[in-house]
């Protein structure tokens, strides 16, 4: 069994339909207004999507929280990582990593920035190469911005 790093070219809706269903209901707004922009990229395993994620290279609706870094982050072509999933019944096969160092192979020359509003998923991003920068707090919600190093 062959996992296979690829840029998805065909129906976003192969990548979409692992994604939690609130998820695929925030990215249809953020995929409409940012597809011409972005990149999906997917782990596939006898031709089915595992794990995937999408690379924006502009700004987007999600990015809101954290603008003013998004905007100067992308201006210095470092590009954003979002809905970076994988399939529940494969965690913990390092598939998530898998990706994120394949994507950096894919673009060796450019930096990574991403989001989280689970603290817990900062070891993970940590592990990967990645450093917190900064925390955000509004109406008791958190956000978490972690960029490549």
């Amino acid at each position: 069994m062959a996992l296979e790093f690829l840029k998805h070219t065909g129906n976003p809706d192969d990548f979409f339909k692992i994604l939690p269903v609130d998820w695929q209901e925030a990215l249809q707004l953020v995929w409409e207004k940012g597809s011409a922009t972005s990149e999906i990229f997917v782990l596939k395993e006898e031709n089915k999507v595992i794990a995937g994620g999408i690379l924006f290279k502009d700004i987007t609706a999600d990015m809101q929280f954290f603008k003013e870094e998004a905007q100067l982050l992308l201006a210095s072509k470092s590009y954003y990582i979002g809905y970076l999933w994988v399939l529940e019944a494969r965690r913990g096969e390092d598939l998530g990593s898998l990706w994120l160092k394949s994507l950096k192979q894919y673009y060796p020359d450019n930096y990574f920035w991403l989001t989280i509003e689970e603290e817990g998923l900062i070891r993970f991003y940590e592990k990967n190469n990645f450093k917190l920068s900064f925390e955000k707090e509004c109406n008791s919600e958190k956000e978490w911005l972690l960029k490549s190093i």
